[in-house]
């Protein structure tokens, strides 16, 4: 089993953080370079993740639980991955601390180490970087 996890700062209150971050059809806009997304229905994702020349497709569910400002996700069925997204206070009250943690296990490349694990990180940081800026961009840099 490997985990990865990351923080990113982003100058907006937690709760219009995660209104934004979660909300209907902005999920797919704040995914790194290689993972689309989709709602599938009622507690439904589907997801389509590029890997090299490979494309997974793949099914899985999604919770949003607005009291924590937490977003979980992962597999159904034999795809064994999971993660969640939450978004707290800054120590300073300057904003918001957004963590994303993922985590792989089983015989998945990104459970075994190397370049695609490598990627695995990559893709948390980038998406973090999106959302950031997705926020920035929703609330004109100005707290809501």
């Amino acid at each position: 089993m490997s985990e990865f996890e990351h923080q990113r700062t982003i100058s907006a209150d937690p709760a219009t953080a995660f209104d934004i971050a979660a909300g209907p059809g902005t999920l797919n806009a704040w995914t790194p370079e290689g993972v689309d997304v989709e709602p599938a229905g009622e507690g439904a994702l589907h997801a389509w993740v590029a890997s090299g020349s490979e494309v997974h497709d793949a099914t899985g569910f999604i919770d949003v639980d607005r009291e924590r400002r937490r977003l979980s996700w992962g597999g159904s069925g034999d795809e064994h991955y999971d993660g969640w997204l939450q978004i707290d206070p800054a120590d300073d009250r300057s904003g918001s601390v957004a963590t994303m943690h993922l985590t792989f296990a089983g015989e998945q490349a990104e459970a075994l180490g190397g370049e695609v694990s490598e990627e695995a990180d990559r893709r948390i940081e980038e998406a973090l970087d999106r959302l950031a800026a997705l926020v920035t961009e929703q609330t004109g840099g100005r707290w809501a």
